[in-house]
């Protein structure tokens, strides 16, 4: 309703300019429309007719035209190269009757050259990315994300404008893949890896709402001055087409074209929103009821199925008893061969019916693995991201102990150790439930990464020199070169090597040395993880890498083991195409080696 009165207020201000200065026509006149594939909004049908948004509001228009102002036009549909050539075609027209066609958005650069109609869609823009990438909370994080990921556009369009904007606001120069124009941007970015790029939030909602699984950023939501058809600056149709838009009886039409392509709902959703100022919120709620109409509707297909199964049960059930009559009735008018052949009529109805039931009990089955699946997901996302505030936690309290005053009072004393207890209990449990589930269930997802081994080096170092210092041992770390950058999974790497040193650190005595070091070559690199602790027996080595093995050496400073460690180890090298091997001599310490390919 509101949006038809704001209409009607536009119509009464545009129609009282119009008014002092009408324009002539010929009776008869021509429209050239330059457009290129923007669907929804202009597009060719397999029999070579014009569909869409805009060309529907063009027919609306030419009826408007012949009924109103009794002017006939025809409409010449002229493709262009590419989107760019619009833009090239209108800039450089002597041609009053020429009008571009192609989803074109208002810009202030474009203001310059040609001349709009006023927008019939408000223009809202969005930054999406491949499937799989995370959503960012920050702007640290947006930069750290698009680092090693490249952007999709179209050259000459706003999404080019917006991409090369949003390089100089975050200050990264990252690479532009350009594809042609009658691609979609967000066909781009999902039909690749690592990529994002900006577009149309009416084409991203149509796409969630068929079940898209492209991720959209909440950063970078921009709001632009609508869409609109553009025109040479000695255009002969601006005033008529405005007086078209608002005109009483073809603004209902006109919004009856758009919801014909972009759902009722949608549109309403698309025209509230242009006027309210939390777009990222109100953007995000929409994703969430749309998706939750996509399960809705899933689920009402699957009951659906259900009910034809249950009926084709109860059918076959029916057709077995009506068989089992007739072999009865039979059974009595024949003699003993008609017997044994209407027994093995049963037999084979039987096993029929024990087929179907036992394809019943699987599916349900099969529900239910799905169902746990999605609980040990929330358990293991759970787990994941409490994980590295506790060990945050861990690491300053016990820099706080170290640092206690002989004048802090004793109730506080006792509170930070109770602090430091608990987060180290429960950083246990949460390791625990990470990797006991991992390697029971072998769901560990790899990644594909850019990763520099300093960093990750770095961070197990700085992880662990606080628990070496507490035994006097040395931790050193010896990189091979500034920044080797790998494609490996950054998260499974640096679980491998926190193992490794850890175990190291836990089976060494006081003041010893632990050494982490790394051996780049040309297409690998070798880490190197020593200590000078009690070694392994042959004993030990044949089983080392198995699961809940007990071996013979034992923490020196009353750690506790699970005999998980060296397991966790062997199977996410493994997840990352690598080898893992130790050379140790029983009571001269020990070397782990792990190699992966660059």
């Amino acid at each position: 309703m509101h949006r038809h009165l704001i209409s009607l207020l536009t119509f009464y201000c545009l129609s009282l300019s119009l008014l002092a200065s009408p324009l002539k026509h010929d009776a008869y006149d021509t429209l050239d429309l330059y457009w290129f594939t923007s669907r929804p909004f202009v597009y060719e049908n397999e029999a070579g007719e014009m569909e869409g948004i805009e060309p529907d509001m063009l027919r609306s228009f030419q009826r408007y035209l012949e009924k109103e102002e009794n002017i006939s036009v025809t409409l010449n549909w002229v493709k262009a190269n590419d989107f760019s050539h619009i833009l090239e075609i209108i800039k450089g027209t002597d041609d009053p009757d020429a009008i571009g066609v192609s989803a074109l958005s208002i810009t202030d650069e474009r203001k310059e050259y040609a001349s709009f109609v006023d927008p019939y869609l408000p223009d809202i823009t969005v930054l999406i990315s491949s499937k799989g990438t995370p959503i960012v909370r920050s702007f640290e994080e947006l930069y750290e994300m698009m680092r090693s990921m490249d952007a999709v556009t179209i050259r000459d369009t706003k999404y080019e404008m917006l991409l090369n904007n949003l390089r100089k606001q975050i200050g990264l120069n990252f690479d532009i893949i350009y594809i042609e124009s009658e691609q979609n941007v967000i066909e781009g970015v999902a039909s690749r890896t690592d990529c994002f790029g900006f577009i149309d939030l009416p084409v991203y909602l149509l796409q969630v709402e068929s079940g898209g699984e492209v991720v959209r950023q909440n950063f970078f939501t921009v709001k632009g001055q609508g869409y609109s058809y553009m025109m040479p600056v000695n255009n002969n149709w601006k005033d008529h087409f405005n007086r078209f838009l608002v005109h009483v009886d073809y603004r209902d039409e006109i919004s009856d074209i758009i919801s014909g392509y972009l759902g009722e709902e949608l549109y309403g959703f698309i025209d509230d929103l242009y006027r309210g100022e939390a777009l990222g919120t109100s953007i995000l709620t929409k994703e969430k009821e749309m998706q939750l109409e996509l399960l809705k509707n899933v689920n009402f297909r699957l009951e659906q199925e259900q009910t034809v199964r249950k009926i084709l049960i109860v059918s076959t059930s029916i057709a077995v008893l009506f068989l089992v009559a007739i072999g009865y009735l039979y059974y009595r008018n024949q003699k003993a061969t008609n017997l044994l052949l209407g027994q093995k009529g049963q037999i084979e109805v039987q096993q029929q019916d024990i087929q179907q039931k036992n394809e019943q009990l699987m599916n349900r089955n099969a529900q239910l693995v799905a169902l746990n699946e999605e609980k040990n997901n929330l358990v293991r996302i759970l787990a994941h991201d409490i994980r590295s505030p506790l060990s945050q936690i861990i690491m300053v309290t016990d820099i706080l102990n170290q640092k206690i005053d002989d004048n802090l009072p004793e109730t506080d004393v006792k509170l930070l150790n109770q602090v430091t207890a608990s987060a180290e209990r429960i950083n246990k449990m949460v390791t625990k439930i990470l990797d006991v589930d991992g390697l029971e269930e072998n769901r560990v997802k790899v990644m594909n990464e850019r990763v520099d081994i300093r960093d990750v080096m770095k961070d197990v170092a700085q992880r662990y020199r606080p628990i070496a210092a507490k035994k006097n041992i040395d931790l050193s770390v010896e990189f091979c070169d500034d920044h080797y950058m790998i494609r490996t999974d950054h998260l499974l790497l640096l679980l491998v090597l926190e193992n490794l040193v850890s175990n190291a650190v836990k089976f060494s005595d006081q003041d010893n040395s632990v050494e982490l070091r790394a051996q780049c070559e040309y297409d690998s690199v070798l880490f190197k993880v020593s200590d000078k602790g009690p070694g392994f027996s042959e004993n030990d080595k044949k089983k080392l890498f198995n699961r809940f093995q007990k071996l013979t050496a034992k923490p020196t400073a009353g750690e506790t083991s699970t005999g998980l460690g060296l397991s966790i180890v062997k199977k996410y090298v493994q997840d990352l195409g690598g080898k893992v091997w130790v050379e140790s001599e029983f009571g001269k310490g020990s070397t782990f080696f792990v190699k992966l390919s660059a």
